[in-house]
């Protein structure tokens, strides 16, 4: 095969052609689901392990193929998803081995994230506005019935905002146990919470 254009692509990450087809078709096996497209590809870009193009390219070949396929937009799910097929999920079997376990435990908890951000963000909000002096970031934590939490913090600039809002949504549930430990003065219950951090 041939040598994969190595922008954005991390010391460690994948080369080859090849091993990208190999670690879509052990995403998808592993997650036991579709996923989307663009979340797909940017499981490679934001942890580094292939550039956009190549593993685009790759997954397209795969369609082709056979190994993996597309779905189109639903009402459950709204946006284009590849599935594995059988005969991708048997090739995940016989080459996973061939990708080194770190990229492959690193690639499948990237994607393993997507769909718990995506969880947090349907049942949570973070807005944020500008004000005079800054901008006001809420962030709502909701269950059903009432909601177990609504913060408003002011920050210097929007992307304070930016990251904070990632962070609420990656775990909301440690923030909500952590204020209430603050508030409760049970700092033990906080020092564990930043251990498992």
């Amino acid at each position: 095969m041939y040598d994969v254009f190595r922008a954005g692509v991390e010391p460690g990450g994948l080369t080859m052609d090849y091993e990208i087809k190999i670690l879509i078709c052990y995403i998808l096996r592993e997650l036991e689901h579709p996923m989307p497209i663009s979340a797909l590809i940017e499981v490679f870009v934001s942890e580094g392990i292939g550039n956009y193009f190549e593993a685009a390219s790759a997954a397209s070949g795969l369609v082709k193929s056979g190994h993996i396929e597309i779905l189109p937009p639903s009402q459950a799910e709204p946006n284009q998803c590849y599935q594995i097929t059988e005969l991708g999920r048997n090739a995940a079997e016989t080459f996973e081995k061939t990708l080194p376990l770190s990229i492959r435990e690193k690639a499948v908890a990237a994607a393993r994230e997507y769909f718990l951000i995506r969880e947090h963000r349907t049942h949570n909000k973070a807005e944020s506005r500008k004000v005079e002096d800054g901008y006001l970031l809420t962030l709502t934590i909701s269950d059903i019935g009432s909601d177990l939490l609504t913060l408003t913090i002011l920050l210097p600039d929007a992307e304070t905002c930016r990251k904070l809002q990632d962070r609420f949504f990656k775990d909301p549930v440690t923030i909500y146990k952590g204020i209430v430990a603050v508030l409760t003065g049970n700092f033990e219950t906080v020092g564990a919470l930043l251990e498992n951090q």
